[in-house]
């Protein structure tokens, strides 16, 4: 399995004893039994990186409802809190005292081990604080070339090529490579599968840039206007940094495309900098995709703005995105939402989410509809910069109420009275918490 998150905590002793956040990805393999080997944990923090001297053992537990733990190093390692979406995807979010952060992990293909990636990619990527971007590329023989779009500070640098100066090793038995691009970033790679992988500063430049990428599928002749049809809706989530904060924004929503250019509703919900902008009506608005896959949206408010995103098709029902923003830096996905109208949840599902009000928080969990709301069982961590982490667990219940539109206002007893889904299908999609600066995204976990 591979685990790439994000999270703030204890600076390495090698760098100082301030607090500062960090990007990190680990590789581990499991028995099916509670004890896992640790053989990759690559971890940035300003002044970084640092590597881990495998292999580390751990220990793991699940529960009936997909909810469990993991430990890495004993009693003097690290402490996780996970939850289940099926046997090869789960959410996990750090519970320690001197750091948290949250995340995703999945089950690695080994048998794509023996080559790097090959083939049409796009790709998404977030440099904390710094920069995101998004954009398509074609390896070949490891090689890179294509373009991407590039928001470093709040500054655009739009359809520029994106090409490797080093080209991609092969993958070791753990599925990790290495290259280096033009621009002088430099990054590992971990292998998912044939069709994707996620990727990871490893530069002395103290860069905690993160990302993945996937196969591009495109249609036959390749995108246009009309692969967006329509009265197709697409909901999306987004997260990043202000100028103010890290974590500062959150947003999600949901649009509705005509096969022509044209946006002709929906609605939106996003916190910036702890200032709530709710249920802002999408009145209307533009959107262009060209062959590649490459397009932009510009979403017309009522009562309210939202910057333009620039986005590329990863098939065609999902994409990844960047928002054009000079106060943010904030990246994202969209896709196709379907099983609408909406009238209730159906089943349950894992979340994350991430974010802060007086202090970091990260969560995970699953809820479960009942007859008459919800119950929610949450793992977290609440991490103070003077105090440190406070992981804790807690189980609840709530309440919701559903558009047809599919955003869904829900109150969850002892935890937030504030929280707006998005839903992308019956039981998944993204969220926002609009009495902090928090949000995440859940997805329906598979029978078992």
């Amino acid at each position: 399995y591979v685990i790439a998150q994000t999270g703030i905590g204890l600076e390495q002793p090698q760098v100082g004893n301030g607090i500062a956040p960090f990007s990190e990805t680990i590789v581990f393999t499991a028995d099916g039994n509670g004890n896992l080997n640790v053989t990759v944990d690559d971890f940035d923090q300003v002044g970084g990186p640092f590597t881990l001297t495998p292999p580390v053992a751990g220990t793991y537990t699940i529960a009936s409802d997909g909810t469990g733990s993991m430990n890495i190093g004993g009693s003097n390692g690290f402490n996780y809190a996970i939850t289940m979406i099926d046997d090869k995807h789960f959410y996990i979010i750090e519970q320690d005292v001197f750091e948290t952060a949250s995340g995703f992990g999945e089950m690695q293909d080994t048998t794509a081990f023996t080559a790097a990636p090959s083939g049409t990619f796009v790709f998404k990527a977030h440099n904390l604080d710094t920069s995101s971007r998004v954009g398509g590329i074609a390896i070949t023989s490891g090689v890179i070339s294509g373009t991407e779009d590039l928001l470093t500070l709040g500054i655009l640098s739009s359809s520029n090529p994106i090409a490797t100066s080093a080209a991609l090793t092969a993958p070791n038995a753990d599925g990790r490579g290495q290259f280096t691009l033009t621009d002088g970033s430099s990054f590992n790679y971990y292998i998912v599968n044939s069709s994707k992988f996620h990727f990871m500063s490893n530069s002395n430049s103290g860069s905690l840039e993160i990302g993945q990428a996937e196969a591009q599928i495109a249609p036959a002749g390749g995108f246009s206007a009309a692969t967006l049809p329509s009265a197709a809706s697409y909901v999306f989530g987004s997260s990043g940094d202000t100028q103010s904060n890290s974590l500062g924004i959150h947003s999600a929503g949901v649009f509705t495309t005509d096969g022509a250019g044209n946006i002709t509703g929906g609605a939106v919900d996003y916190v910036q900098d702890s200032t709530v902008n709710p249920n802002l009506a999408v009145s209307g608005g533009t959107y262009t995709l060209a062959s590649n896959g490459r397009g932009t949206t510009n979403l017309t408010l009522t009562g309210g703005t939202i910057s333009p995103q620039i986005f590329w098709m990863v098939n065609e029902t999902r994409a990844y995105f960047l928002a054009n923003s000079t106060a943010a830096v904030e990246d994202g996905t969209f896709s196709l939402q379907t099983g609408g109208p909406f009238t209730a949840l159906t089943s349950q599902a894992a979340f994350v989410m991430d974010g802060f009000d007086l202090a970091y928080k990260d969560r995970v969990g699953a809820f479960k509809p009942t007859t008459s709301g919800f119950n929610w069982n949450q793992a977290f961590n609440s991490f103070d910069v003077n105090l440190g982490g406070n992981p804790l667990a807690i189980a609840t219940n709530g309440t919701y109420t559903v558009s047809s539109n599919g955003r869904v206002t829900v109150n969850v007893n002892n935890v937030t009275p504030s929280l707006v889904f998005y839903l992308s299908s019956a039981n998944s999609g993204f969220m926002v918490q609009e009495d902090a600066d928090i949000g995440g995204a859940f997805a329906v976990q598979a029978s078992q």
